[in-house]
């Protein structure tokens, strides 16, 4: 096959608040990226990862979007996005957007119609059911934990979040919500962006007939991919996204693709796969306990880190390509999770070597967290309010 252009990349990841703050208020915005572009060049980063920067009430860190189309104020404005996006193109650098079409915030216009009544052109936009004698329809479970449902006393119905309640899911099974996702995602690829990341997108699709499901584990919770991850019919939705949006182009897609087993890389990254790339949490995720995911306890050794990461370069090898990381929005710094003296100073440098030395000789596109280059390292915090 030939080489594609994102298969000799650098992929550098920002995330925009923590980034580069150009104005003093103290929170990274999009001119404070434009600022370091010269820096990003140098360090022969290619490509450029944007967690979202969309209208946004925050409540999920900028992942809970209220209008796709819209830049958050205090990241700045659409016009700061342009100036980006040429000053990238005149360093040879792309850009591609972090988006999440799984769900959307409550405070989306879509939802804000959606609730008003039974009969609402939006409405089935989401996901609506009748509860059971004052409580929810079922007893599925968020993935940010309690119930997925959540009461709409508008209508006297609940309507279905596997994220925050302030996060309600789409319902892909609307063919005119489809085509909504495919013309803002188009109105972005015309914009100047090379492509996109998709946020938690093997839940798109749903089984709406929700049938009782036995408990995953101790915690009691319903097993959600039982009915809404990677189930039967996702491959359908995922050809319509592709052939509308990015797979008319030269363009390149990453892909967080929980529930995805083995035997269906080849359906996701093979050669007419939905996506360039998808990452893989088996390594990285090495050291959370099954159930207990923001808490990083869980005790591995180097031979199963070895074991997990080389079992996926070669399926990965066989079928496509990898997306390979070590630190992400959502992980600690590699230095203190890889090495029990990480937070040690003085051995900062050659722990940072070492891993950098790995990961960049695997095969596939390597994706930096921002701060990564510098061997940053895990920041303390004595108690909450800090």
């Amino acid at each position: 096959m030939e080489k594609k252009w994102w298969q000799s990349s650098v992929v550098y990841q920002i995330y925009p608040r923590s980034f580069a703050d150009s104005n003093g208020d103290g929170m990274g915005d999009i001119p404070g990226i434009t600022g370091k572009i010269e820096y990003l060049k140098k360090l022969g980063v290619n490509v450029l990862w944007i967690c979202p920067i969309y209208q946004s009430p925050q409540d999920d860190n900028g992942y809970d979007i209220s209008d796709y189309r819209t830049v958050y104020p205090e990241f700045g404005t659409m016009e700061d996005m342009k100036i980006l996006i040429q000053k990238c193109q005149d360093n040879d650098i792309k850009i591609i957007m972090d988006l999440v079409v799984n769900h959307t915030s409550d405070e989306h216009p879509w939802f804000i119609e959606a609730k008003k009544s039974l009969d609402n052109p939006y409405r089935d936009y989401y996901i609506w059911r009748k509860g059971e004698d004052g409580q929810p329809p079922n007893d599925l479970m968020s993935n940010f934990g309690g119930s997925a449902w959540e009461y709409s006393p508008e209508t006297d119905e609940y309507y279905l979040h596997f994220y925050s309640k302030k996060q309600p899911d789409l319902n892909w099974e609307n063919p005119k919500l489809r085509q909504e996702i495919y013309d803002m995602m188009n109105w972005w690829l015309d914009k100047g962006v090379s492509g996109f990341r998709m946020d938690a997108i093997t839940f798109i699709k749903k089984d709406l007939s929700f049938p009782p499901m036995p408990s995953d584990g101790e915690d009691g919770r319903c097993d959600v991919g039982k009915c809404c991850l990677n189930r039967p019919g996702i491959d359908e939705f995922l050809h319509e996204l592709k052939i509308n949006t990015y797979g008319r182009g030269d363009f390149v897609t990453v892909a967080e693709t929980p529930g995805v087993p083995n035997e269906d890389l080849d359906r996701y990254i093979g050669r007419d796969g939905h996506f360039s790339m998808i990452f893989d949490f088996s390594y990285t995720d090495i050291d959370i306990n099954p159930g207990d995911l923001w808490l990083h306890q869980r005790d591995w050794t180097i031979e199963e880190f070895k074991d997990k990461l080389f079992t996926n370069q070669r399926l990965v090898k066989k079928i496509g390509w990898a997306a390979n990381y070590l630190e992400n929005h959502d992980q600690p710094r590699s230095i203190g999770k890889y090495f029990p003296a990480g937070d040690i100073p003085e051995y900062r440098t050659q722990m940072a070597k070492a891993l950098c030395a790995l990961f960049f000789f695997l095969k596939g596109t390597p994706f930096v967290y921002q701060g990564q280059e510098l061997g940053m390292i895990n920041t303390h915090f004595d108690n909450i309010d800090e």
